[in-house]
């Protein structure tokens, strides 16, 4: 089930969330050891079930006796790339061109845009002069790459022609009002019908756009003071309305918010995942979200380097896990996501590449005890 499948029919009724059944759960641990995990073999410490069956007021608990993680194991483990020739990523971005195969778009705040294979080969680098590139959003169905671009003369967002290589073909304004801060970013995203949204917010104020084409203007959708709105993705396509749910974090407030846009482009309702979830006790400081083709909603949290993965389950049932890494993301280093087939993609600013990690198998979420490993090492099987 996806993450919003059981809201669905709440969108266009402009209803509110129902109240979720409460949230169970145990402390974390941390850092094992060896003993820990024995100790951990004959009483469970590490458990978190979320429960929310929004499709009915009853809801009926389903325990989840086996913490579990994601990881890469040893025979497909990729760790990152781009220590060679990046600079400073901001965001990392996913892409299927007709005819082509799955491929990365990498904004680089001072080196533009570099466009890679899965494998982080570089097939194309797009300088963009004098100017920091930081979000990046590709038109899939159009081959149409947009990038959020700030120069000294103010912010634009550059459209480039990716089916005649890469041609550049406009550069729009960034609105002026309401007012935002210059130095913060202007974040991207194409809905699936080809229109181009975007956010931004400087905890004093923040909004959210939709650029009007017919009449070469920005329509504001949703301005709200006291927040921070960063990153935006698509959560979901309503096909059958014509209508696109947005997803964004409020960094300012530590939430997670979802906007419906209907068919006219104009917002009709929005919500918080935050609170539906209880995102707020596992998650301090949502950097970037996006919801994978499985339904899955997976997180960045800025403040403390990890990728939490809200699980679609059946039923309404949702458990949050977390995504780990063979070489652990530290705080405050990394801002962009995105998933390309199993893995997940990070950009690290801070250690300048890209990061990622196998996270499904076979579509499913990848189950795997990373004590487990650890006991493997130590106490290697004798051969027979």
């Amino acid at each position: 089930m996806s993450l919003l499948a059981s809201l669905k029919a709440h969108f266009m009724r402009y209803s509110p969330f129902p109240t979720p059944s409460p949230t169970t759960s145990t402390s974390y641990v941390d850092n094992f050891t060896k003993d820990d995990y024995l100790r951990y073999s004959r009483h469970m410490k590490r458990r978190v079930t979320f429960w929310g069956n929004h499709e009915s007021s009853n809801t009926t608990p389903v325990p989840n006796s086996s913490p579990t993680v994601a990881s890469n194991h040893s025979g497909d483990n990729k760790r990152g790339f781009g220590e060679s020739f990046l600079t400073r990523p901001i965001c990392v971005q996913s892409f299927e061109l007709p005819g082509k195969p799955p491929a990365l778009a990498l904004s680089d705040s001072c080196g533009g845009v570099y466009l890679t294979s899965a494998d982080g080969e570089v097939t194309e680098h797009i300088l963009i002069k004098n100017s920091s590139a930081s979000s990046v959003a590709v038109d899939e169905k159009n081959s149409i790459m947009y990038v959020s671009v700030m120069t000294a003369k103010g912010r634009s967002i550059h459209v480039f022609d990716m089916a005649k290589g890469n041609k550049k073909l406009d550069a729009i304004p960034c609105p002026k009002d309401p007012k935002i801060e210059l130095s913060r970013t202007r974040w991207i995203t194409v809905g699936p019908r080809g229109h181009l949204f975007m956010t931004s917010g400087d905890n004093i104020k923040s909004a959210l756009w939709v650029y009007m084409r017919s009449r070469k203007a920005w329509k504001t959708l949703k301005e709200s003071r006291k927040s921070r709105y960063q990153y935006l993705s698509v959560a979901e396509d309503q096909s059958e309305y014509k209508a696109v749910v947005l997803l964004t974090c409020d960094a300012a407030n530590n939430r997670l918010l979802l906007f419906v846009v209907d068919s006219q482009l104009s917002l009709i309702n929005e919500y918080d995942l935050s609170v539906t979830y209880h995102l707020n006790d596992y998650i301090s400081s949502p950097a970037s979200a996006i919801v994978d083709k499985q339904g899955h909603l997976l997180v960045l949290d800025y403040a403390n380097g990890k990728v939490q993965i809200l699980l679609s389950g059946e039923k309404g049932v949702r458990r949050l896990k977390e995504v780990t890494f063979a070489d652990p993301l530290l705080p405050q280093q990394a801002l962009g996501i995105t998933v390309l087939g199993d893995y997940v993609y990070v950009a690290c600013f801070h250690t300048h590449e890209v990061r990622c990690t196998r996270y499904l198998e076979n579509g499913k979420f990848r189950q795997f005890h990373p004590q487990m490993a650890l006991l493997d090492q130590t106490n290697p099987k004798p051969k027979a």
